[in-house]
Formats: C-alpha cells, structure tokens, sequence
C-alpha cells in the first residue's frame, strides 16, 4: 500500500474524510483546534487508511495510538463548529 496523501480543503461540515485509495482529507480549520484534537483527527484518517469502517477493530485501533480519543472527540464534538465560524 502506497503512503496515504493528505489534503487540506474546506469540506464543509465534516472534519476529514478517507477515500479508499488511502487519500486522507483534512479540513483546513483543524490547525485552529488545540494540537491533542488535531493529533484526534488524523489519528482518526490514518486509522481508516487500514479499516474503512467504524467497527471495533477501528476504535481499537485508534484507542491503541490515543488511549483518550474519546476525550479529544468530545471536544471537537462541542467546541468545533465554533473554529470553522472563525
């Protein structure tokens, strides 16, 4: 498998996408959350590079990298949309 390739662009109301040629997509107001959510974030695409999906396997695999995941999505849930306005 190739190394992923990662763009930065306006994707609107979702923070990243992946496609499934290992093309991992960031929106451009991730450099605006603290660094520990943007670590979250590409932790997250990175992830899905291996495992397409949300199952378990998934989750296990970013608990693995970022044993307090659910801490930073939590506040990326709550205080995102407030850095894309900015």
């Amino acid at each position: 498998m190739p190394d992923p390739i990662v763009r930065v662009l306006d994707l609107g109301h979702r923070w990243r996408s992946c496609t499934r040629e290992g093309v991992v997509n960031v929106h451009w107001a991730v450099m605006q959350v603290p660094s520990p959510v943007a670590g979250y974030v590409l932790v997250h695409e990175l992830a899905h590079v291996l495992v397409h999906d949300h199952s378990p396997e998934f989750w296990r695999l970013v608990e693995r990298v970022l044993p307090d995941h659910r801490d930073r999505k939590r506040w990326l849930a709550e205080n995102g949309a407030e850095m894309v306005r900015l």
